[in-house]
């Protein structure tokens, strides 16, 4: 399967999925801080990062030529797996099933927005 993958499409969703990461989170973070929410951060970089799945999903899912599930799931995978050695870098034990979870929410966030991507692109 990943012989027929183009692989400038899912670098490019992982490129813009990250910086829809950020700015997602940073924008969000600024309204909860503003609010005086508590746990701003923990909030704001969980939606962050959905938002940045979909984001990645949908850029890669939009680039491809065939198997666009495929290569949004890659792309957002590509951030998911970001996530997981920054975590483990910085001392987070990153148990397994926080790890699943992430793949998986990864998988079907990236891969759906990746799918309506190439639906509106056909239409």
């Amino acid at each position: 399967m990943f012989g027929s993958i183009r692989v400038s499409a899912v670098l490019f969703g992982v490129g813009v999925g990250v910086l829809g990461l950020a700015v997602a989170s940073l924008a969000l973070w600024f309204v909860l801080f503003s609010l005086g929410v508590a746990g701003a951060a923990g909030a704001a970089t969980t939606f962050g990062t959905l938002a940045g799945f979909a984001i990645a999903g949908w850029f890669a899912g939009r680039r491809a030529l065939f198997s666009h599930f495929f290569h949004g799931a890659t792309a957002a995978m590509g951030i998911a797996l970001a996530v997981v050695v920054t975590a483990v870098v910085n001392g987070s034990p990153a148990p397994t099933p926080q790890v699943v979870l992430l793949a998986a929410l990864a998988i079907a966030v990236g891969g759906l927005s990746a799918h309506l991507a190439a639906r509106t692109k056909a239409a």
